[in-house]
């Protein structure tokens, strides 16, 4: 896994788990690289990731900020499982607008798509998990 992922989740995790709250303001990258250990470009690159995702923001000050909302549930809570039979075909893809509003998905945040025959299943790729039958693939 790359590096920067993993600053990235580190600080997802600190979001999920409350200790960072919605409108919060982050560290500087600097301080971030130094916590974990990172250049600077990575944290930079774990923060472009986060803003994606939809979890931080810019504010009016330029500080980078945790986006408002409603409190973000701990993985256990937020997970769907999804079993998936052997034949099925599962792939990512960025979602459709309707898809998007939906779902309520922040921008930057892809679907996993379940096909099984001619029928498809979309489900956000966040808080999702897939399980497959045991030897199934």
């Amino acid at each position: 896994m790359a590096r920067y992922h993993e600053v990235a989740d580190a600080v997802r995790q600190q979001i999920v788990s409350g200790e960072l709250a919605a409108n919060d303001p982050l560290p500087s990258a600097d301080t971030i690289a130094h916590q974990h250990g990172v250049g600077r470009d990575t944290a930079l690159k774990a923060l472009k990731v986060l803003r994606r995702e939809g979890l931080l923001v810019l504010g009016r000050d330029n500080t980078m900020r945790v986006a408002p909302g409603p409190p973000r549930p701990s993985d256990a809570e937020a997970m769907t499982l999804v079993d998936v039979p052997a034949h099925a075909v599962v792939r990512a893809r960025m979602p459709t607008p309707w898809e998007r509003d939906e779902l309520g998905l922040a921008d930057g945040v892809p679907v996993l798509v379940v096909r099984i025959g001619e029928d498809e299943e979309v489900h956000p790729a966040a808080g999702t998990a897939m399980r497959w039958p045991l030897g199934g693939g």
